[in-house]
């Protein structure tokens, strides 16, 4: 019997549309009708604090480390475990990694939210052995809103599995990305590798024989239900709420003023 993750393979349309319900109030106000956001981050909080307890190792501990759960047909298919080469290529996974936690909220100007979860595996390329994700709302946005800098491409797409952000040009990269299904040597001193794929490679199998329409997109859909870091800096969400021994600690990591602070402050304000 294969095991599933019940949160994120039950209804990935439905909880796609809660999730974006609201997404401007998301920004400015911690209330009931945020509670879906601010689950989505506890659990990827829990995420990190369950792989830091069981992967202590100094390697697995020094690594950089995300995962993408995909669902195929709104069924689970399973976790991609991705180790970013934060030494290489700073930048590049600094950008992947806050779309990956969804750490930089919403573009101001478009309105997208910059979180990879929900979106779709949006085309699947087999004469370049390519697999292409990363859309946000069909756009290719960066976290900081701007193209992020090509840095280098001192490694090849050599093998399966590798991570390697797609661009029209030299300096253009923002949210897409590709995952490679074997040697592709076509899209090297192109496009930058700057990761690859270390757990649950048979997901790539499912992933490469959907199937396409015409021009290679998915006839069934293949979705992000789920996506975080595993290492590197705790997570920090604007709704995950922690408490400390002397009060409250919410959104940004900012303390809390109690409600008789805050009349205080309002009565020195009137006066």
């Amino acid at each position: 019997m294969i095991s599933r993750r019940p949160d994120s393979s039950k209804q990935p349309q439905k909880e796609k549309m809660e999730y974006l319900h609201g997404r401007a109030e998301a920004e400015d106000d911690v209330s009931p009708q945020n509670k879906r956001y601010q689950d989505v981050e506890e659990r990827r909080l829990k995420e990190w604090e369950n792989y830091q307890r069981s992967h202590r190792s100094t390697e697995e501990q020094r690594s950089s480390r995300a995962f993408l759960d995909i669902s195929i047909d709104d069924v689970l298919a399973g976790r991609l475990v991705l180790e970013l080469f934060e030494d290489t290529v700073p930048n590049t996974v600094r950008n992947f990694r806050s779309l990956i936690t969804g750490s930089c909220g919403v573009d101001p100007v478009t309105g997208v939210r910059l979180d990879y979860l929900y979106t779709p595996v949006h085309r699947v390329d087999r004469a370049r052995k390519l697999i292409l994700l990363g859309e946000l709302e069909s756009l290719n946005v960066s976290s900081t809103c701007t193209p992020i800098q090509d840095e280098g491409y001192g490694k090849c797409h050599l093998e399966r599995g590798l991570l390697t952000m797609i661009s029209d040009g030299p300096h253009t990269s923002g949210s897409v990305f590709g995952i490679t299904l074997g040697p592709s040597r076509s899209l090297d001193f192109k496009q930058v590798v700057f990761g690859k794929a270390v757990d649950d490679l048979t997901l790539l199998e499912k992933l490469e024989s959907l199937p396409l329409d015409a021009v290679g997109r998915p006839l069934v859909p293949a979705v992000v239900t789920f996506c975080g870091a595993l290492t590197g800096p705790k997570p920090t969400g604007k709704f995950v709420c922690t408490r400390e021994a002397n009060g409250n600690t919410v959104g940004d990591g900012t303390a809390a003023a109690a409600p008789e602070e805050k009349e205080e402050e309002e009565e020195e304000e009137e006066g």
